[in-house]
């Protein structure tokens, strides 16, 4: 296996485990949130009742556990491009405000909507967060001259295709051995699975834009320095 080979290889495993760990993080801080100590309650099936209507505690949790997932993220990101053109200050702090933006989205529409019904909140979010990180990361990539608009489309692309892959797994699994995913291993098999798709539909095109022949960023430098 090549140098792009295994970069690729590790890339998808890493953002697979990433966004695992995010989604995670985020939940366990709404059940932090909701339930306190009463550790019971956690992962339970009675918590998804319990967090759902708690509304005021699941914003305050949304506020701060998506973009702390998004640090998650990114953070975990951030090892596998050290040496190469990505000015990984900025990289990384895309991760928790691409997630901003949603959030208000969202809360300015039930403010005048009231609840949003089924999924549409939770994948606008998650969708819209995903698609806002990956966003400033291709603008922190041009501002030094890094053109990577090519990797940015197969990124939202493949975060689509990374939650059909995770119903058709889910829907497999279920089928042949009803009950047996929990719902901790149903949020982490969603986050590897959207993490590690979009991470293979993209990552060539990546790698290819920010090969170590472009000036490598010293860790050192500032966020405003070119």
């Amino acid at each position: 296996m090549n140098r792009d080979r295994r970069f690729l290889a590790k890339w998808i495993l890493a953002n697979g485990s990433a966004m695992a760990l995010g989604f995670w993080t985020y939940l366990n801080l709404l059940m932090a949130i909701a339930f306190g100590l009463d550790f019971e309650r956690w992962w339970s099936e009675a918590a998804v009742d319990g967090i759902e209507n708690a509304e005021r505690l699941l914003r305050l949790g949304s506020a701060i556990g998506l973009p702390l997932a998004g640090a998650v993220f990114t953070s975990l990101q951030a090892p596998l491009l050290r040496r190469t053109s990505v000015d990984l200050r900025w990289w990384i702090l895309a991760g928790p405000l691409g997630f901003v933006g949603p959030l208000l989205v969202i809360w300015a529409l039930t403010s005048i909507w009231g609840d949003i019904p089924g999924p549409v909140e939770p994948f606008t979010i998650v969708g819209g967060g995903l698609i806002g990180v990956g966003s400033l990361q291709w603008w922190s990539l041009r501002r030094r001259g890094v053109s990577s608009g090519r990797w940015l489309a197969l990124w939202c692309l493949g975060l689509p295709l990374g939650m059909a892959a995770f119903m058709l797994v889910y829907t497999v699994v279920d089928s042949v051995l009803p009950g047996s995913i929990g719902w901790a291993a149903e949020v982490g098999l969603i986050g590897f699975a959207i993490g590690s798709v979009a991470a293979a539909a993209s990552g060539r095109s990546l790698l290819s834009a920010i090969a170590p022949s472009a000036p490598v960023v010293e860790t050192g430098s500032t966020p405003d320095e070119d």
